[in-house]
């Protein structure tokens, strides 16, 4: 018999838009609710202290102009990967697509949350540092959103992600503020043909090219 709870994140899921490039957020552990929303919070707030994993698609489909610095990468070789002596950068020329991941547990929650994110592409790295995700907010975070710049906004070096092809396996432990995490994939068919949040015209656009 399902529990409640269970009942409870698959409605929440069913009811997200289908042109999501972020397709599931898996059975959630330790969440109190996992939710793709296409109406992000605005402002980022600090503490939130709702227990939710909380995503969106950020800009989709943007053929990067300057270097996109990381901190994990799928693959250290890849041939649009830099090693850059403070973690990664993929390269100019390459087209990404973000999505924004928030986790602040509270609310009856546990400090921790378990799940295998899904994306409609090859997932290629995350952004977890305060200074690389501050720099990263013009270069594919949605125009128009507060990202509230505040310190102690990315992971923690405990906390663990697995990157399985499309799919990125994630153990996050948080307290005060949560984890907040910018996750950067390949190109995504879904935006392109579904017109995602932050969907780009054509491949071809320029960096910045969400609405």
């Amino acid at each position: 018999m399902r529990t409640p709870f269970v009942i409870a994140v698959g409605l929440m899921a069913a009811m997200e838009p289908a042109s999501a490039t972020l397709q599931d957020l898996g059975a959630c552990q330790g969440a109190r609710a996992c939710v793709l929303t296409r109406d992000p919070p605005n402002p980022v707030v600090q503490n939130p202290d709702d227990g939710i994993l909380l995503a969106w698609d950020e800009c989709q489909n943007v053929r990067l102009e300057v270097p996109l610095r990381v901190d994990r990468v799928f693959d250290e070789t890849a041939d649009f990967i830099t090693a850059d002596g403070d973690g990664f950068s993929i390269r100019p020329g390459t087209i990404v697509s973000s999505h924004y991941l928030q986790w602040d547990p509270g609310n009856g929650s546990a400090p921790s949350v378990e799940t295998v994110i899904s994306a409609d592409a090859q997932i290629f790295a995350l952004i977890t540092a305060d200074e690389k995700l501050f720099a990263s907010d013009g270069i594919v975070g949605l125009p128009g959103v507060d990202y509230n710049d505040f310190a102690f906004r990315g992971l923690e070096p405990h906390d663990t992600a697995v990157f399985r092809g499309t799919d990125i396996e994630i153990r996050w432990r948080a307290s005060s503020p949560g984890d907040w995490v910018r996750l950067i994939t390949a190109y995504s068919p879904a935006a392109a043909v579904g017109g995602g949040l932050g969907a780009a015209d054509d491949i071809d656009d320029p960096a910045g090219s969400c609405p």
